[in-house]
């Protein structure tokens, strides 16, 4: 009997310790402190543990703007959104908030530049000879950016509260305590 009682007690100490590790970033893309040749259209972060439907972050431009993202999706230990428009050259911060696997929120940053080679038109000599047609080239072709930015109708998911504190390590605690507190009364009978 005091071997299944000090098992108990063993599993008791040991439990919290594992169950309330803190979330912490693994990897990222882009990476951290990370020169990309040209904007990226997703921002994604692995963690080390499972982290919950609530956690978000945000893209913040050097002058601490926040930059436009749409659709965060978090699936296991995986966070990720996608960059609707490209960013300008210059350095980026991602601030993340997660909501870890032991129930504590957890919050951190990491910063990356972007470098895109910048693009110059030469001026062509040809379009002077036939001056009303160039108008209609050079205005038709070019694409509008936001065209197709909100393809989802919406990003709901981003803000639903379907996550919440996980309470299995509360759960396995309350259920040792119990079995220790059964088993110590039945010793004493």
């Amino acid at each position: 009997m005091k071997r299944i009682l000090l098992i108990f007690l063993a599993a008791l100490w040991l439990v919290p310790g594992v169950a309330m590790a803190h979330s912490k970033l693994e990897s990222a893309v882009p990476a951290r402190d990370a020169t990309v040749a040209a904007s990226p259209e997703r921002i994604e972060m692995t963690f080390n543990t499972k982290i919950e439907k609530l956690s978000n972050f945000k893209i913040l431009n050097a002058a601490g703007e926040e930059m436009e993202k749409e659709k965060v999706e978090v699936d296991g230990m995986t966070m990720a959104g996608s960059v609707p428009s490209a960013l300008p050259n210059g350095i980026y911060t991602v601030k993340w908030v997660i909501i870890g696997a032991d129930g504590h929120s957890v919050e951190g940053d990491y910063s990356f530049t972007v470098e895109a080679p910048v693009v110059t038109e030469q001026p062509s000599e040809e379009p002077t000879a036939t001056a009303t047609e160039a108008p209609a080239e050079t205005t038709a072709p070019t694409p509008s950016p936001d065209a197709s930015t909100n393809t989802d109708g919406g990003s709901s998911e981003a803000t639903t509260n379907d996550a919440g504190t996980n309470y299995t390590p509360y759960v396995v605690i309350g259920v040792i305590i119990v079995a220790a507190v059964l088993l110590f009364m039945r010793r004493r009978k």
